[in-house]
């Protein structure tokens, strides 16, 4: 008898849904990287050390992400697509709260003289936790992903291009388009309001995934 990995392996719907959640997550991610960058150079300066700060800070923050998220993505197969929204619906909480979080930062650092090693650990603390939450969302949605899909190496290429799409688009919108017309802050926001986006893009594959898995149970 020929079988599949599930039940609804030919439904286009999952696909759609979580290739375009994907799309979005990686759209804000970037919105965030080019807004909290701008706002961190005011903040720390933008000489070549403190963009080499914020940068490798964020790379480092998602590599360490993407680790936890497939130890998750392994310890709770049957929940992936929930912690998947659930980490968006937290990116977008940070997003929310991230202008009053620089404020906060702006403040102490010109208390304590903003030192090369301050504005360093600064950085790090803003960026620890999005950065941590949005290298998590890959090993998690391609798992969820490949439930369905024939191939993990199709998945990974599937979710890699259209994440790294939605990223390239989000860099160039937030200069060229977004700020000439709308103020940093309401970016920010705008990006957060894309990952709540995202969060119940994934619920509702996670909906329609239950229900089409009953349907077909029943017809047993």
């Amino acid at each position: 008898m020929e079988t599949s990995k599930t039940p609804f392996i030919s439904l286009p719907v999952l696909d759609t849904l979580l290739m375009s959640s994907f799309f979005i997550s990686g759209l804000s991610a970037l919105m965030y990287q080019v807004s909290w960058q701008r706002s961190l150079f005011g903040i720390v300066g933008a000489d070549i050390d403190s963009v080499t700060i914020v940068v490798s800070v964020f790379m480092l923050g998602i590599g360490v992400g993407g680790m936890v998220g497939g130890y998750l993505a392994d310890l709770l197969p049957k929940k992936r697509i929930q912690i998947y929204a659930f980490i968006e619906l937290s990116i977008a909480a940070f997003g929310f709260a991230s202008l009053l979080l620089l404020q906060t930062l702006d403040t102490w650092l010109l208390k304590i003289g903003g030192d090369t090693f301050s504005s360093t650990l600064g950085s790090m603390l803003f960026l620890a936790t999005p950065t941590l939450f949005m290298g998590m969302t890959l090993p998690l949605l391609t798992l969820a992903f490949n439930e369905w899909q024939d191939s993990i190496g199709v998945s990974v290429g599937q979710l890699y291009f259209i994440n790294t799409l939605g990223a390239a688009i989000g860099a160039g919108l937030v200069p060229f388009m977004l700020l000439p017309i709308m103020p940093l802050d309401a970016v920010v926001r705008l990006a957060a309001c894309g990952n709540v986006l995202v969060s119940a893009l994934a619920l509702t594959a996670f909906i329609w995934q239950n229900h089409n898995v009953k349907k077909d149970l029943r017809h047993v």
